[in-house]
């Protein structure tokens, strides 16, 4: 079993164990993933592996939500929900979140469901990460981030996984494709529950009709969507 600790404040001092033109980056085959410079990407695979892409972190990370469906709307519309700026890419237990701003040069962007913890390094008051590599190998990763905002941001990423997974559980349920007694949660069929997780449905599908049709209308014409136009759209969905 592997120990290493991972300093990347000295990124460009770290071994590179390799350099390709392709890698798509996976829920399961990295750990996390930084800019290297403006054309490369660094990874951190599962394997341990320390490589550099050559492409750039924004063209990476693009190819990434294509390939994992992971639309730009989509993550807008959850991450304003829980209120939280800086958005990463959820679905359900899988989490690619960054440390920061994605305009930020030193963001990283790492895989939470590989994280085993995390806690502050008393030394600089940064924080350090422990990934779970392949066959029990531990990656000491440390960061430069103050814990508030780390754990701001997991926690937003945390509520977004929660909400799509009551969603999935909902909509399953909904459809006759589960039956109550193959529920995680026993209390699903209660009337409150059933309620409270149909408001969520509704609300979260009208934010996202919205968005997107907000984000076109300023494309097109400059300015936000009228309020007449919004509230009969809002009827339009409420109508049986």
């Amino acid at each position: 079993m592997v120990r290493k600790t991972i300093d990347m404040s000295m990124l460009d001092k770290l071994k590179i164990d390799g350099e390709v033109a392709n890698y798509l980056v996976q829920w399961d085959n990295t750990l996390l993933l930084t800019a290297y410079d403006q054309n490369r990407t660094f990874v951190l695979t599962i394997d341990g592996e320390q490589l550099l892409i050559r492409e750039r972190l924004k063209d990476v990370l693009s190819r990434f939500a294509q390939a994992n469906l992971i639309y730009e709307y989509e993550m807008e519309v959850h991450f304003a929900k829980v209120g939280c700026q800086t958005r990463g890419y959820v679905a359900g237990h899988h989490r690619l979140v960054p440390t920061c701003g994605s305009s930020n040069e030193q963001v990283i962007y790492y895989m939470v469901h590989l994280m085993e913890g995390a806690s502050e390094l008393e030394s600089d008051k940064r924080v350090e990460m422990i990934m779970n590599g392949r066959k029990g190998d531990k990656y000491h990763v440390q960061i430069a981030t103050s814990e508030r905002t780390f754990r701001r941001i997991v926690s937003a990423a945390d509520e977004v996984a929660h909400d799509q997974l009551s969603l999935f559980e909902y909509w399953m349920y909904r459809l006759g494709k589960l039956k109550r007694e193959g529920l995680k949660w026993t209390y699903f069929g209660d009337y409150c529950v059933y309620t409270k997780l149909r408001k969520l449905a509704l609300d979260l599908f009208i934010c996202t009709v919205l968005h997107i049709l907000n984000k076109a209308h300023k494309k097109v014409y400059g300015e936000e969507t009228p309020a007449e136009l919004v509230k009969e759209v809002k009827r339009v969905i409420n109508k049986f």
